[in-house]
């Protein structure tokens, strides 16, 4: 006691006890901590005598009522000094020197420099059970919140706690804290300086641990990011929070977990455990309105602000409904901000100056104007006072007026409420169910007939009538493709192709197409000559039938194989089953090789891990070319290597997505992230090792243009760059494609033999594929290597070798029979692959004496040092082209077609007249727009027509001609490459196009066919965009297919679309014109019945003015589900139907709705007797109604008038309350089982969850076996020889690659394969191996040469990296490695060494192994400490190894020979080794 006695000698007497009625904070354990009170010269001490143990330490708020006991004098408390034992030492950056600390450093609460208040002796004994673990250093401790509140009860409701009675999350427990609140921090009076002031007083806690240590650090730190499982394995505790997290780390968000005796709500926002018996509805006045009503009528002076009519002139309606961008003539306006005056009928105002659906959104309307520097200075909410409000309302409609009056004009308050309609939920895409990864442009929305909207109503709409399924009957006799084709919905305004009237329209703009020329007063060489027909899955099928019959009986194109040619056309068609239809039907355009295509692309195209070998380039095509398969029955086609839209807007996208905008949807992007993309993509197209861009586009058109039985396509960005001007750079690929184009003319004739030659090995990244393709084409008059062929056969043919293998090395020749005819004969290559590309050789002159000699057989004999595979930015593995010597220069190999018929019938037939064919798809989506008129493309079209012939071109393809949309909603409006167009008929007449006037497309016309080159014009009968008129419809929010979404927020609502043209466009002068005409002199088209409708085309209804009712749907327009407002639980606002409804205004009558039961439903919620009830206005409670609060939330009343809870069955639809009331929407619930059942976005029961949208109903193709099948976009299956779906891991054509349960190849996404992770390629499905991949946005992962996700500390590409246990790469944050914690560079992610850090306002040092030290050590000569979490201690008394010491606040280094205030008028003197003198 003696010591206790001098320890505290009073410095002070101005000190009152009132000073101490607050709590006071010690330090306290996890075992039984006795307090007891010693008086020493009647001043009474707090002495804590403590067991503790090794662990965080927190401190807890102690004390008898208020926390005061009285004393009879002055009271003076102690200052508690905590002990720790550390180890000392100096941080080296040597990487061998790591910082291991004899005794462990835990982190505790702040050191105490609070007076203790007087307390009554009594013991606690602290429980954990129910405490939230804040910092997660030690479970078993208590840790509680940093501040409690002032001279209240320590224990607080907390509802994240997990009581592990019930497991119910309600339960209360006791929030402990570290800090005393008190009612003044210290006594008033002069602070002595270090000469006399009071010393700190320490108080040694008896410490029973082992090494008899003891630390406490600052609690204010922040907390660590440690988790620690809490209750199930799935709850965890996170930074004191607890969330339901999976295993993969996705955190569960608007989830509910039915446990035994209750439930746990994680909520929607952050999947925070919350507090399922909190009221909402008291948060927001405790009012609500009918719960599909959007309005509580709110409004301002209601008798001026009146409505002064309700005839067109007096307000501006849709189609007679009320829009949230309504104007109307009110009865008075306040002139100038002054005075009330009558108004005009030109003073219209925007009626959201003067009413609100809700409180809510008049609170942000005032906001919003307050940002315009229209409103008051205060902010408002939905519980602001309404009188306030309003008040406030009436100030900004006084300066809107006084605005108007400067301004002279009211077009920048339309803008101005344009702009804050769209932030509203209910206004905008929010309330769309927006889904980027259901529709290119985030949603669709199908059309209704409905009695409320019967002018947009159609006795068509028949959905999905694709070439597979055009009687609305998936057809049996086509197998190829078992999905339902492309997807109904596309983009924008869907046109319904089954109206016969639209169907008729079709045909007339193709006739204005066709003839632009002459119907613009020009000539018949300006007209185009064929058609490309625009994303055929995805249109009515009848429309084949149309086009195909237009071009039989205005062109003849049955007539003969010259006819049909003459007027070459296209189809773009990807599903596998279109080109069977196609012949069947007879149809006039040719269809595409799809299947060639995709073996160009795995084969040769995608990078080494994604690759397959080289054997799908002989068989996988609509024409077999392997030795059993090349005489069977040949049908015409086309085939490409890339196209304007295919691998290249993809690859753009997903540069974009990667490495400048992350946020991109890949749809949509703006111009300057193009021209940023394209800077890398060509960057990487020239580069050897590509990480975007296609490799081997040499070898795929090698390929291409040297075989038989196909029509090539070349495409435009293949020979010069997609961006940029016109024809202004060349690709990398120009010489090398120019070369094959025109000695294809001199030499590609004759038959055609494939084979893979297996004579090498090679592997690249464990990728081992080595086979050798060879192609060989005999000449004219040679069907077979046997045959001797004609005299003109020896200078013709061709052998192509191709290796898709970088480290190809030959272990035998490689032998190549070139055919009887070509015994003994010299040949010289065409292209060889050299170490930094391709050399070209189009003359024998060009070879340099490069020659080779066939032996007595024909054999053409290459060895192990000629051919050997190399990777360079052309070629990665190995091309060579081989022709005869001593052709001549203007050799021409190619067959005109014949005159005659063909007598199947057919408009083509594969043959060596249609062999000879070639088109140029001759324009890029991604061509800049021009700086000047003369490099229009149009324009260096008619420049260059020669150009074009020299290659071989036969057909021209050019852009649509359409004068574009730039409404931004997809990526064909931002770069206006004439796919987003408004008015059909503009072909570049309004103003030019992207591509010219329409007197460049004149003359690029003319001057093709002057070359004898036919045009091909692009007909897009998919879609239109952007009309000017809105229309009202009844619309559902449904999938790509017009498939109800689960959830839809929009269903058989009203919905203001884009739908309506005036007739004063290009529209109203031509549509329907030539109909007559054309009935007149091509009758047989309008006799066909078409097949999808059972009708024929009509003449009687000419579509001047586009409206709904020739539409399917359109994409959703950011307008929201509750544009068009919304009276009641059915109603809307509006004029029509000869009825009445406005929205509520104050002080007038002119109100419809004054039955809450019909109208708005407001009214105010009531708690009574524990039931919670709803009252409306009228006084009468709901009943079987919902009901919704000012926040937006739903309850339902049942038939007795309580709010539900839980599980409730409603006109036989499930729905899930919470126990507050609020209904679960777009959530999830797991019962007690473990089942997990979905509830939409309506709160409606979904069992299978959120789905996408199934392609089919059966997973069986027992007529498709073993084959890829494209069930929908990018979304593919494989069969089996029994014709079913795969389903896990499968190893197909040498690719790896995964199915989940349904069959669906995963593609872009992470599996857990019995506890592996492994990752599967966006683009082509193939397993990871050795690579980065970006596995959710911002999140990376590293798959190792096995594919499995890599785990701990890595060394990759000369970095130190750490992956946790999912995969997933740390960045940015600590990790425990090893028992060290280490920190990760939020960029990089390589390790930091030798460095500080500050983290969380907390400092840090990592030493030469990338450890955070711990302890006392000295770095750069200044002596520091850090506790067990390696935090640096700064501003704080601690006694070290039993020595008092402070360390600086600002530098942390200790203090030594000086004085220091460790606390107000309390001064320590630190020796010259840092001791404290007290």
């Amino acid at each position: 006691m003696k010591n206790h006695q001098i320890l505290l000698k009073k410095c002070f007497q101005c000190f009152r006890m009132k000073l101490l009625m607050g709590k006071r904070s010690l330090f306290i354990m996890d075992k039984k901590v006795h307090f007891k009170m010693h008086k020493v010269k009647k001043q009474w001490v707090t002495i804590a005598v403590t067991g503790m143990s090794l662990g965080a330490v927190s401190a807890v708020s102690l004390g008898t009522n208020d926390g005061v006991v009285q004393a009879d004098e002055h009271t003076d408390a102690t200052v508690a000094i905590p002990d720790i034992t550390v180890d000392t030492g100096t941080v080296s950056n040597d990487t061998t020197a790591a910082q291991d600390p004899t005794t462990a450093v835990a982190a505790t609460n702040d050191v105490a420099t609070d007076q203790a208040a007087p307390t009554a002796t009594f013991d606690l004994t602290t429980d954990t059970t129910n405490t939230v673990v804040a910092n997660a250093v030690d479970t078993a401790a208590t840790v509680g919140t940093d501040r409690a509140a002032t001279t209240t009860d320590t224990t607080a409701t907390n509802d994240t706690a997990v009581d592990t009675t019930n497991n119910n999350t309600t339960t209360d427990t006791t929030t402990v804290t570290d800090r005393a609140a008190t009612r003044e921090r210290r006594a008033t009076g002069a602070r002595r300086g270090p000469t006399g002031g009071r010393r700190a007083t320490p108080v040694n806690g008896n410490t029973n641990n082992a090494n008899n240590t003891v630390t406490v650090v600052n609690n204010d730190l922040p907390a660590t990011n440690n988790v620690v499982t809490d209750g199930p394995s799935h709850i965890k505790t996170i930074d004191g929070k607890q969330y339901y997290v999976e295993d993969d780390g996705t955190i569960r968000k608007n989830y509910v977990l039915e446990r035994n005796g209750g439930s746990q709500y994680f909520n929607a926002e952050t999947g925070e455990l919350s507090n399922q018996k909190e009221y909402r509805f008291d948060k927001n006045g405790g009012t609500g309105s009918s719960a599909d009503s959007t309005n509580t009528n709110v409004t301002v002076n209601g008798d001026k602000n009146a409505f002064y009519g309700t005839t067109d002139k007096d307000i501006e309606l849709v189609d007679g409904y009320f829009t949230a961008n309504t104007w109307y003539r009110p009865k008075e306006i306040l002139k100038d901000g002054k005075e009330w005056t009558a108004s005009t009928e030109n003073d219209k105002r925007p009626l959201l100056t003067v009413w609100w659906p809700s409180k809510a959104i008049q609170a942000s309307y005032l906001n919003y104007m307050k940002e315009q520097g229209l409103g008051t200075n205060q902010t408002y909410t939905s519980f602001s006072s309404q009188t306030q409000m309003d008040q406030a309302a009436l100030e900004v409609q006084k300066r809107i007026e006084e605005r108007i009056a400067r301004e002279g004009n009211t077009d920048w308050l339309r803008t101005t409420i344009k702009n804050f309609v769209k932030t509203q939920p209910g206004w905008n895409s929010t309330s769309e169910n927006l889904d980027n990864s259901d529709h290119l442009q985030g949603g669709a929305l199908l059309y209704n007939n409905d009695s409320r909207t019967s002018h947009a109503n159609s006795d068509y709409r028949l959905l999905n009538r694709t070439p597979t399924s055009q009687t609305g009957k998936h057809n049996p006799k086509y197998t190829k493709d078992t999905s339902n084709g492309g997807f109904e919905f596309l983009l924008a305004n869907d046109i319904d192709n089954s109206n016969p009237a639209v169907q008729a329209e079709q045909l007339n703009w193709l006739h204005y197409i066709m003839n632009i020329g002459t119907i613009t007063g020009g000539s018949e060489d300006e007209n185009f000559d064929g058609v490309r027909v625009d994303a055929v899955d995805n249109v009515n099928a009848d429309l084949l039938q149309i086009a195909s019959d237009y071009f039989k009986a205005k062109y003849g194109s049955d007539q003969s194989q010259d006819q049909a040619i003459k007027h070459m056309s296209i189809l773009e068609a990807w599903s596998h089953n279109d080109p069977y239809y196609n012949e069947d039907t007879k149809g006039a355009q040719l269809p595409m090789d799809d299947p060639m295509h995709l073996a160009l692309v795995y084969s040769l195209l995608r990078p080494i891990g994604n690759r397959s070998g080289v054997e799908p380039l002989i068989s996988n095509s609509i024409n077999d070319r392997s030795e059993s398969g090349k005489n069977s029955k040949r049908m015409a086609n086309y085939a490409f290597v890339r196209a304007h839209d295919s691998e290249v807007q993809s690859i753009i996208g997903q540069i974009i997505k990667n490495e400048i905008n992350p946020q991109s949807t890949g749809n949509t992007f703006t111009l300057d992230e193009m021209k940023k993309a394209f800077e890398i993509y060509n960057r990487d197209m020239r580069s050897a090792n590509k990480q975007y861009t296609q490799y081997n586009i040499p070898s795929a058109y090698a390929l291409m243009l040297t075989h038989k039985d196909t029509v090539p396509r070349v495409y435009y960005g293949d020979m010069y760059t997609d961006d940029g001007q016109y024809m202004a750079q060349k690709s990398p690929y120009y010489d090398a494609i120019e070369t094959l184009l025109k000695g294809r003319i001199r030499y590609a004739a004759g038959g055609q033999d494939m084979k893979v030659n297996y004579i090498g090995y090679g592997n690249t990244n464990g990728w081992d594929a080595a086979g050798v393709l060879t192609s060989v084409r005999y000449g004219t008059g040679a069907n077979s290597a046997s045959d001797a062929g004609t005299a003109e056969t020896r200078n013709q043919g061709m052998a192509v070798i191709v290796s898709n293998q970088p480290a190809l090395r030959l272990t035998s020749n490689l032998t190549i029979n070139m055919g009887a005819a070509h015994r003994n004969q010299a040949y010289r290559p065409l292209l060889l692959t050299t170490n930094d590309g391709v050399a070209t050789y189009l003359n024998d002159s060009d070879a340099n004496g490069i020659v080779k000699y066939t032996d007595g057989n024909g054999n053409l004999t290459f060895n192990a040092n000629e051919i050997r595979g190399i990777r360079n930015p052309q070629v990665d593995g190995y091309l060579a082209v081989w022709v005869p010597v001593g052709a001549s220069e203007n050799q021409d190999v190619r067959v005109a077609p014949s005159k005659e018929k063909n007598s199947s019938g057919l408009v083509y037939e594969s043959n060596a007249a249609l062999d000879s064919q070639v088109i140029y798809e001759g324009f890029s989506n991604f061509q800049d727009f021009v700086q000047n008129p003369s490099q229009y493309t149009n324009k260096k079209i008619a420049e260059n027509a020669s150009l074009f012939k020299s290659w071989g071109i036969t057909s021209f393809e050019l852009a649509p001609q359409y004068v574009s949309s730039d409404d931004g909603t997809f990526l064909d409006s931002v770069i206006q490459n004439g796919y987003a167009f408004t008015d059909r008929y503009d072909i570049a007449m309004s103003k030019d196009n992207k591509y010219g006037s329409l007197a460049d497309l004149k003359a690029a016309l003319k001057a093709l066919h002057a070359v004898g080159i036919s045009a091909i014009a692009d007909w897009v009968p998919d879609q239109i965009y952007n009309l000017p008129g809105d229309e009202v419809v009844t619309a559902t929010r449904v999938n790509n297919y017009g498939e109800t979404k689960d959830g839809a927020i929009i269903n058989h609502s009203l919905y203001a679309a884009k739908t309506r043209t005036f007739g004063n466009d290009y529209q109203g002068k031509y549509g329907g014109a030539f109909l007559d005409e054309l009935k007149r002199l091509y009758p047989q088209i309008f006799d066909r019945v078409q097949i999808s409708n059972g009708k024929r085309m009509t003449t009687d209804e000419k579509i001047t003015k586009w409206s709904a009712k020739y539409m399917n749907g359109t994409n959703i327009l950011d307008r929201g589900s509750e544009y068009v407002l919304k009276n009641g639980l059915n109603g809307y606002y509006g004029t029509n139907g000869g009825k009445v409804s406005l929205p509520k205004v104050v002080g007038s009558n002119q109100s419809t709705n004054n039955d809450n039961q019909n109208g708005d439903g407001s009214g105010k919620f009531e708690k009574s007797w524990g039931s919670v009830y709803y009252r409306y206005n009228d006084g009468k409670r709901a009943k079987n109604a919902f009901i919704k609060d000012n926040d937006g939330n739903v309850y339902y009343f049942d038939n007795s008038g309580r709010m539900a809870i839980g599980e409730k069955t409603i006109d036989g639809k499930q729905y899930f309350f919470l126990a507050n009331g609020v209904q679960l929407r777009d959530g999830y619930r797991q019962n007690r089982r473990g089942q997990v059942f979905y509830y939409d976005q309506n709160g409606v029961l979904n069992a299978n969850g959120k789905q996408d949208p199934k392609p089919d109903n059966n997973n069986n193709n027992t007529s498709g076996r073993n084959q890829f099948v494209q069930i929908g976009n990018n979304v593919w299956a494989y069969y089996d020889g029994n014709g079913k779906r795969v389903t896990g891991h499968q190893n197909i054509n040498g690719q790896e690659l995964f199915f989940d349960n349904n069959g669906v190849q995963v593609k872009g996404r992470t599996v857990n394969e019995n506890g592996t992770i492994r990752y599967y390629d966006a683009n082509s499905g193939e397993l990871a191996r050795n690579r980065f991949a970006e596995i959710e946005p911002g999140v990376w992962a590293y798959f190792n040469n096995d594919g499995a996700a890599v785990k701990g500390s890595q060394n990759i590409n000369g970095q130190d990296l750490y992956f946790d246990q999912n995969g997933r790469q740390v960045k940015g944050a600590l990790a425990n490695v090893d028992g060290n914690l280490r920190y990760y560079d939020v960029n990089s992610g390589d390790l930091y060494r030798n460095r500080f850090h500050e983290i969380d306002g907390s400092w840090y040092y990592f030493d030469g192994n990338g450890n955070a030290v711990k302890g006392m050590v000295n770095i750069n000569g200044q002596n520091l400490l850090f506790d067990n979490n390696g935090k640096q201690i700064k501003g704080h008394l601690v006694r070290v190894n039993g020595v008092v010491r402070y360390f600086d606040p600002n530098s942390g280094e200790m203090a030594v020979n000086r004085w220091v205030e460790v606390s107000p008028g309390w001064w320590v003197y630190f020796d010259g080794e840092g001791r404290g003198q007290i």
